[in-house]
């Protein structure tokens, strides 16, 4: 029989489609200035980053990755991993992991140590 024929069987159908990446996020902290900086942090991706439009070149973001970070570490060592991600934030040549999304390069950092 002519035509295409699914390489990996009947089986292939079994297998769940994955549409978007899954990001497990640790849980928060629960401590009360991790609760505030969370909460303006949300403020800025909510309200203020959709006015200037995306910036940056990391994935995840440096917003995400400021609250990855203090959600994994609390405020008092994620606060400061997040303020160095900050100051990395520019457009010059990573020489590190990179990924491309629609066809455009970013800087691969996540939060693992």
């Amino acid at each position: 029989m002519a035509g295409y024929f699914e390489p990996w069987g009947k089986d292939s159908d079994l297998i769940p489609k994955i549409e978007e990446p899954i990001l497990i996020t640790p849980p928060a902290k629960a401590d009360p200035i991790s609760t505030i900086a969370e909460s303006f942090i949300y403020l800025h991706q909510k309200f203020l980053s959709p006015t200037t439009g995306p910036r940056s070149s990391f994935r995840p973001t440096s917003s995400k990755y400021m609250l990855l970070s203090i959600r994994r570490y609390g405020f008092l060592k994620g606060f400061p991993k997040g303020c160095d991600r900050l100051l990395r934030e520019n457009s010059d040549k990573w020489c590190y992991r990179t990924i491309s999304i629609d066809g455009y390069d970013y800087k691969f950092d996540p939060t693992i140590e």
